[in-house]
């Protein structure tokens, strides 16, 4: 097991890096955040396309380009998996598709 990395304070930046984005506008790089808003209002489909756009280095929501491709850890935890599979694979083939024809 790893240990978190600790930093003493005077090794902390004396100023704020320029913004980076992992994808841009929506999701700085390093940020780690929580998707919230009323009910049905689409949290799950936001979270599992900006997870397919990122490992696959597409524009999530076909507008927002990801800066680079990288792995993703996604934390499903209020819908069965079958369905969240089936959710991932809709988004990729949308994604595919439009890709392929363009």
């Amino acid at each position: 097991m790893s240990m978190l990395s600790v930093t003493p304070a005077h090794g902390l930046p004396i100023r704020a890096e320029e913004q980076r984005w992992l994808v841009k506008d929506l999701w700085s790089e390093g940020a780690v955040g929580i998707i919230g808003a009323e009910p049905k209002c689409c949290k799950t489909f936001l979270a599992l396309d900006l997870a397919v756009a990122v490992a696959a280095g597409t524009p999530c929501l076909r507008r927002f380009p990801v800066s680079r491709a990288g792995r993703v850890l996604l934390y499903a935890a209020e819908d069965p998996l079958d369905m969240v599979r089936r959710r991932l694979e809709g988004i990729w083939c949308s994604e595919a598709s439009c890709h392929s024809s363009g």
